[in-house]
């Protein structure tokens, strides 16, 4: 009986490990290039399926996209978070457009810029984070702002908060910062603030 048992839990761990080595096999990774310089190879990007986490490499500055060339893992629909590694200097033009699994993002002390509509109807998107040593942006409670809080550039559309008191150091007011925020009912603007974008 003892050798019996003793047979079947070493076919029972065989088992986990075998299937736990599949799952790893079997996971795929999406990779390319996404860089701004010359053929875009001064930045690369993977993406791997079972971790759907997105992560981009290299240095230098990344490539700008739009509506009609998007960037090249917006078709993948898993990514939940990005890492941007600390020799990354910009963030393009909608890189994270419509990135709908995306729930949060950590911007490093590297990036100097962050293109137009980077953010864009990421309605999963909670918070962004941004390394304290940045000398271009900052965030609080998960919202992106310049280094000295003066301009509100993006509140997180997937954010479940309700209401949302703007930090009286704020003069104005990012374009499209508010857009689809569909959880907010409220939001207390500061006599600070002078101007409001579209």
């Amino acid at each position: 009986m003892k050798r019996f048992l003793s047979m079947f839990m070493s076919i029972v761990m065989l088992l986990s490990i075998t299937a736990g080595m599949n799952i790893t096999a079997n996971a795929e990774v999406f990779s390319g290039y996404c860089g701004a310089e010359g053929d875009g190879s001064n930045l690369t990007w993977s993406l791997n399926e079972n971790t759907k986490v997105l992560t981009i490499s290299g240095t230098g500055e990344m490539k700008d996209y739009s509506f009609e060339d998007e960037a090249p893992w917006h078709s993948i629909d898993c990514i939940a978070s990005v890492v941007i590694n600390s020799s990354v200097t910009s963030i393009g033009d909608y890189a994270f457009y419509d990135c709908n699994s995306l729930t949060s993002i950590t911007i490093p002390n590297s990036v100097t810029s962050i293109g137009s509509s980077a953010f864009c109807d990421c309605y999963s998107l909670t918070s962004i984070t941004v390394d304290g040593n940045n000398q271009n942006y900052s965030s609080q409670d998960g919202v992106l702002f310049n280094k000295d809080k003066t301009v509100l550039i993006q509140y997180p559309i997937g954010n479940t908060r309700t209401s949302y008191t703007i930090p009286n150091s704020v003069t104005s007011i990012g374009d499209y910062a508010f857009c689809f925020c569909d959880s907010l009912t409220s939001i207390e603007i500061p006599n600070s603030v002078t101007s409001i974008g579209d």
